[in-house]
């Protein structure tokens, strides 16, 4: 289902478009007829394209890199680009639809059809209107330009531009044994057609460079397709770390409609998959509980599957909690988790823009926890940008991470 729903939304933000873009060469005739109708060809080719997605995602097609780079990505800039113009242009429309229907009402009403005939002809408000007119389309030349050329940056550097995190996490009662114990923390691979084996062979030898004690793997190993386990099995059966590499399932790996298989190939790559359970990590005489989940939709469910994974282990023992979604934070913290580690929001994946900590992003609509560094009480939770991208291969303002986490005690 999720692979007709996305496509279909991108296509209705199309129609609507191209319907603003008719009108307005319409009303002010600036286009060449042959100019016009290149673009109405480019409107025709990509949404062409758009509609055998779904349907070609059924088979398995192996991508040539002269494919990817003259068909795969300029499909790609045209629907990241355009789907940015469009959103702006209807929130614009719905936030002025209400305005607009009053005024037509005021127009048609028999007490006050004369009064707003006699405004609409008044020379100030003519002047205003052909004012607000002018700032409004120089806006959408300018929005246009900074959506072409922000895709532009986001597909070619942005997305590939890759920050190596540093956080000290400081727990309560962390036994000395563990002092300095250090994690490496890589989240939503999102292995497919724009995140090949050869960018996660880099991913591996940075994460492998950091030196961590365990290597945890946060979910989304794939976007939405099994033969995407593959590559990702691949490239991930390089990693090394000395006490173990972890990791746990995501929505992504769901999607995929063969989550036991993309399980299973993870595990033979030598991550070691948690679901639903706990692993003891031990130095000398001393231990830390890392605890995995499924990724499910609801706390309910989540804090079930964590009451399950810690059922046999003592509640003295300091716990790590594996969660492909950082929604259920503070519900863990509440079930005495110390540390949870998360992805699952890409960082917001196009943040428009930043303050202090706050990011305004599409993704902050969903999740409270976006990025980085979050505490409840005692307890902590670190949410990583990840590494891969979902539905483009854009990032704007949010670089890809791999972090590396290094606990001390309080």
């Amino acid at each position: 289902m999720v692979r007709y729903t996305f496509p279909l939304l991108l296509l209705l933000l199309q129609v609507f478009l191209f319907y603003r873009f008719r009108r307005w060469h319409r009303s002010l005739h600036k286009l060449p007829q042959p100019v016009f109708y290149s673009v109405v060809v480019l409107f025709v080719v990509f949404n062409a394209a758009l509609i055998g997605v779904p349907f070609l995602r059924v088979f398995s097609f192996a991508y040539t890199d002269w494919f990817l780079q003259w068909v795969v990505y300029p499909f790609l800039f045209w629907h990241s680009s355009t789907a940015i113009i469009a959103i702006v242009l209807l929130i614009g429309t719905i936030v002025r639809l209400p305005f607009s229907a009053v005024w037509s009402a005021l127009r048609k009403l028999p007490f006050t059809r004369e009064r707003t005939a006699a405004i609409a002809v008044n020379p100030r408000v003519v002047q205003f209107d052909a004012t607000r007119r002018q700032f409004l389309r120089r806006g959408v030349y300018g929005l246009t330009a900074v959506s072409l050329g922000g895709t532009a940056y986001g597909m070619i550097v942005g997305k590939n531009e890759c920050d190596v995190s540093e956080q000290e996490i400081r727990i309560p009662g962390l036994p000395p044994s563990f002092n300095g114990f250090s994690i490496g923390l890589v989240t939503d691979v999102h292995s497919s057609i724009y995140m090949t084996k050869k960018d996660m062979d880099e991913y591996v030898r940075r994460l492998n460079d950091l030196g961590t004690d365990i290597i945890a793997v946060g979910g989304d190993m794939v976007n939405s397709s099994v033969d995407e386990a593959y590559p990702f099995a691949e490239a991930f059966s390089k990693l090394n770390a000395p006490m173990g590499i972890f990791g746990v399932l995501g929505n992504h790996d769901f999607y995929s409609g063969k989550v036991e298989t993309v399980a299973s190939m993870a595990n033979q790559a030598g991550v070691r998959m948690l679901r639903d359970e706990g692993v003891l990590l031990r130095r000398n005489d001393e231990a830390l509980h890392l605890v995995g989940i499924d990724d499910v939709a609801t706390p309910v469910l989540a804090m079930k599957k964590l009451q399950q994974a810690v059922a046999d282990v003592p509640k003295n023992i300091k716990r790590i909690l594996l969660c492909h979604r950082p929604y259920f934070f503070k519900f863990a913290a509440a079930r005495n988790v110390d540390l949870v580690l998360s992805g699952h929001t890409h960082g917001g994946q196009l943040v428009f823009g930043k303050f202090g900590k706050t990011s305004f992003t599409p993704a902050a609509l969903a999740s409270m926890y976006v990025a980085g560094h979050y505490k409840q009480g005692t307890a902590h939770m670190y949410v990583s940008r990840g590494i891969g991208t979902v539905a483009v291969p854009v990032r704007i303002n949010c670089p890809p991470e791999l972090t590396r986490i290094v606990l001390r005690p309080a």
